[in-house]
């Protein structure tokens, strides 16, 4: 059984250096986005709904097609590298043009086909690690997803920070050499994946999805939205609504994040032990207890506190999430590789919409409560998939 450090030491290691720039990469463009098109731009706040909804529906669409080509055995390689490549020019207009119009129009062409870049690269990892015996391919995963997260840590401090230094185009323009750095290094390290029988699948195969697999895209759904309803209230609530420090919020979510990575990083050797269900079924326990206490949390010290059960919910269910689906599907990697990263993206679509509702009529503390429910209706969705997925092998034996 392959530990951490194993894999890091071997030929592993480059698919989390790619898996590092790629999380970068976004990190320097994501975070900024919506303030960029108020302050950059002068838009109403309305056309950031505008944006982000046009921009992800048709990064999702763009997305699950590039993953049906890898499937059918197009070079995950090749794509990832036109993903990329689609990013540093959206990255690059961004920088210089000054009209919602023109970047509207980057972002649903080119945002768009780079929103293919963090599933091809992990198409990449899943079909190395699939040919090697020795490697847990749970702890593999997981270890791809950790280098996303401490991506995350750093990129949106850098991002405003060169948005205070230099403006937005020194956000944008640093995310575009990271996005050159990430196509180089592919180019250079990553080898081309070897097509064998296995690689590309038949009419059939591609129409044979099976009802628990659609289960388990809820279950993605559902845990994605309730931790972005939490996450993206968090703010409002914490300083306008209790009047605490501006500093809380990102102490929070920095704390989050690098316990999420520790719980990351450990997921293969729990899988020893537990099937991967049962872990995230706890994952989703912990949420609703966090959740649920969280509504409570006036000092912040309760915050802080509380910390801890979301970052084991978010490590497990992030670091689980990816090789459960996986595993519904051996021959498809492509296309659950992007529906993974496309349910989380609707998911946070949904979590964002709905804090801003809850908002609209209540007040952010209740967000809590959606996220609450949010996770309640993941830990209800795992439940059907395992029963389903019982059924459903009973009715093929």
């Amino acid at each position: 059984m392959s530990s951490s450090l194993q894999i890091l030491k071997g030929p592993g290691w480059v698919y989390c250096v790619l898996s590092g720039l790629t999380g970068l990469v976004g990190a320097f463009v994501h975070p900024v986005m919506s303030f960029f098109l108020v302050e950059g731009l002068n838009v109403q706040p309305i056309w950031i709904g505008v944006y982000t909804i046009s921009v992800t529906l048709a990064g999702m669409g763009v997305s699950q097609w590039l993953g049906a080509l890898a499937d059918r055995g197009v070079s995950a390689r090749k794509l990832y590298m036109a993903a990329i490549f689609a990013m540093s020019i959206a990255l690059l207009l961004f920088s210089v043009v000054r009209s919602f119009l023109w970047v509207w129009l980057a972002g649903i062409t080119f945002m768009a086909i780079a929103a293919a870049a963090t599933p091809q690269m992990l198409t990449l990892g899943r079909q190395w690690v699939g040919e090697q015996k020795q490697i847990n391919i749970a702890q593999f995963n997981a270890l791809v997803r950790a280098a996303i997260s401490m991506a995350w840590i750093a990129g949106p401090p850098l991002a405003f920070g060169l948005v205070a230094w230099f403006g937005f185009s020194g956000s944008f323009l640093a995310g575009f050499i990271v996005a050159l750095m990430a196509a180089g290094f592919v180019w250079w390290r990553i080898p081309e994946h070897k097509k064998g029988s296995s690689n590309s699948i038949s009419k059939e195969q591609a129409t044979t999805v099976s009802s628990s697999f659609w289960l388990l895209g809820a279950v993605m759904f559902f845990g994605s939205m309730g931790n972005i309803m939490y996450s993206s209230s968090l703010p409002l609530y914490t300083v306008k609504e209790l009047g605490l420090p501006t500093y809380l919020p990102g102490l929070c979510m920095g704390l989050v994040a690098g316990l999420e990575i520790m719980v990351m990083v450990n997921v293969g050797r729990l899988t020893v032990h537990f099937s991967p269900q049962r872990l995230m079924a706890f994952g989703f326990f912990c949420a609703i207890t966090f959740y649920g206490l969280i509504f409570y949390a006036t000092q912040p010290w309760e915050f802080l506190a509380l910390q801890g059960l979301n970052a084991i919910f978010y490590g497990l269910y992030a670091g689980l999430g990816l090789t459960i689906m996986q595993a519904q599907l051996p021959k498809r990697i492509g296309f659950t590789s992007s529906f993974y990263s496309n349910a989380m993206k609707f998911g946070m679509a949904g979590g964002t919409t709905g804090a801003g509702i809850i908002a609209q009529y209540s007040s952010f503390h209740f967000a809590s409560l959606g996220s609450f429910s949010a996770a309640l209706c993941g830990l209800m969705a795992l439940v059907g998939f395992v029963l389903l997925k019982k059924r459903e092998s009973q009715i093929m034996e």
